[in-house]
């Protein structure tokens, strides 16, 4: 009883941790998506400054607009870099740790099933050898039965008593 019951945790946490490979890679493709949205605002924010280069206007407050939309674009490439050398890495870490435990849980679970079958057929054999060792012991008990019974007729006869 006690190794179906293990055998029904390691499924149960299998199951678990193929939820969380869903829910880690789900996690993952999130920051990928911050990643690649900061990096797009950087392209963005120089794109509008190179604009501004070019529209020709050249007042001090294009020139502090245009150090301001390279700033910001700097900063927001750092996030992005930030993220991507970072919590990057460890979602991907944690995601192979992950598939790494739910591909040995997926071989013990192998494993399980193959005793599992193993011991249904040992169940099965020892029923039939019981079912025969019963029938064996029940034709036993019936021929001392008639032995007895026959025993018992010669005795009477020997006793002249005679058996009705």
């Amino acid at each position: 009883m006690a190794k179906r019951e293990q055998v029904v945790t390691e499924v149960v946490e299998e199951t678990e941790t193929v939820r969380s490979i869903a829910q880690a890679e789900a996690a993952y493709e999130k920051i990928m998506d911050e990643i690649r949205g900061y990096w797009q605002r950087a392209r963005d924010l120089r794109k509008q400054a190179a604009e501004l280069k070019l529209s020709g206007r050249t007042d001090a407050q294009v020139g502090a607009e245009i150090w301001q939309l390279l700033d910001q674009a700097e900063r927001f490439e750092l996030l992005g870099d930030q993220k991507d050398s970072y919590e990057k890495q460890e979602a991907i870490r944690y995601i192979e740790d992950l598939q790494r435990e739910a591909s040995a849980l997926r071989g013990t679970v192998q494993h399980n099933q193959s005793v599992l079958a193993r011991q249904r057929k040992e169940l099965e054999e020892a029923k039939e050898e019981a079912v025969a060792m019963v029938q064996r012991t029940e034709e036993r008990v019936q021929e001392t039965e008639r032995l007895l019974a026959y025993e018992m007729a010669k005795l009477a006869e020997l006793e002249g008593t005679g058996v009705e």
